[in-house]
């Protein structure tokens, strides 16, 4: 959203609780991500437990509200708050203008946490996109089954993994390639069949990932410990290659410790 810039943790509560109070609905119990747990945080992501035939009726109550100054919506309602309590004096290196976005997003509060969590600043270097990005590169290499035979370009003409989604959590599915219309070969996507699951909680993940328990994924750093401990020499290069090669992690930086299987060296 235009003009909007970074809150403190000290201005995030005050900020809140009279949009709370407006709107009726609990705002502090449901921040995902990095809020309150990190000094600064760029935006305020909110958990909205809503039906989505009521999406609209809650659109415009924000768009009433004097406190909202601006909306957008996409796959969430993004809006413009002014931060109460704002204190010029608590810099950071990004923009501070007095304003923050709040997005609302609609889902499971439950389920969005656990997808949606990160790890407190004291806890972790590193922000909770490399831990989401690192429980999905277990994902996409733990126990694939794949049937020997292959098409033209070498995919399997079957195969059974599980998949790390933000919408379904984590599954277990049968993937096989989409045939052309023509009945002639195949197109370059793949069809996913949800086999099993969904696993929503962080116990339930861990488990069916090979790892010990939900607190194994709570940051990058305790995924690394859990998968030296849990898997073999040949699934841990899997996984951290397939970590160490994504993209958004290429643009982030690749830490030292995965470094060695950066594949763009």
């Amino acid at each position: 959203m235009p003009g909007v810039g970074a809150i403190h943790i000290d201005e995030i509560n005050p900020t809140l609780i009279p949009l709370e109070k407006e709107l009726g609905i609990d705002l502090r119990n449901n921040t995902l991500g990095s809020v309150g747990k990190r000094e600064f945080s760029g935006d305020i992501d909110v958990a909205l437990d809503i039906e989505t035939d009521k999406i609209p009726e809650f659109v415009k109550r924000l768009e009433k509200s004097n406190q909202i100054l601006d909306i957008a919506k996409s796959s969430v309602i993004m809006t413009k708050v002014k931060i109460a309590n704002f204190d010029e004096n608590k810099e950071t290196n990004a923009n501070r203008t007095g304003y923050v976005q709040v997005d609302f997003m609609p889902g499971d509060p439950d389920w969005l946490k656990t997808y949606y969590h990160s790890p407190n600043e004291k806890d972790s270097q590193y922000k909770g996109v490399y831990r989401n990005i690192m429980i999905g590169s277990i994902a996409s290499t733990y126990k694939v089954e794949s049937s020997e035979e292959t098409i033209e370009d070498g995919r399997p003409v079957s195969s059974e993994r599980f998949m790390w989604s933000p919408r379904d959590g984590l599954v277990r599915v049968r993937r096989t390639p989409v045939p052309k219309k023509s009945g002639d070969g195949y197109t370059k996507k793949n069809n996913n069949k949800i086999i099993g699951g969904p696993w929503k909680t962080a116990d339930g993940i861990a488990k069916n990932l090979g790892l010990d328990n939900g607190d194994d994924l709570d940051s990058y750093e305790t995924l690394v410990t859990a998968i030296r401990k849990n898997m073999s020499d040949q699934e841990q290069k899997e996984i951290f290659t397939a970590f160490a090669s994504d993209h958004k992690i290429q643009s982030l930086g690749v830490p030292p410790d995965t470094q060695q299987y950066n594949q763009e060296l």
